[in-house]
């Protein structure tokens, strides 16, 4: 049974990290001009009226947003 757990955590960490950035969310707020990570300090921060989601960083770059140097995004 040992033998099975290491290859199945591998195989869901490499399935974790592909998928992670194909189904990403940024946000940003109408009073700003940074996008963020939902998990960084600064996005929790933002009112839910002011608040602007995004499903990739072309997305915030076209809106005229530009990355957050805290929790540092993809650039778009």
């Amino acid at each position: 049974m040992k033998k099975f757990f290491l290859p199945l955590l591998v195989f869901f960490i490499i399935i974790g990290f592909v998928t992670y950035p194909l189904c990403a969310e940024y946000w940003a707020s109408k009073e700003s001009t940074k996008y963020h990570y939902p998990t960084c300090k600064w996005a929790q921060k933002i009112s839910p009226k002011n608040l602007v989601k995004f499903s990739s960083p072309e997305k915030a770059t076209k809106a005229g947003y530009v990355p957050c140097k805290v929790c540092k995004p993809p650039g778009g």
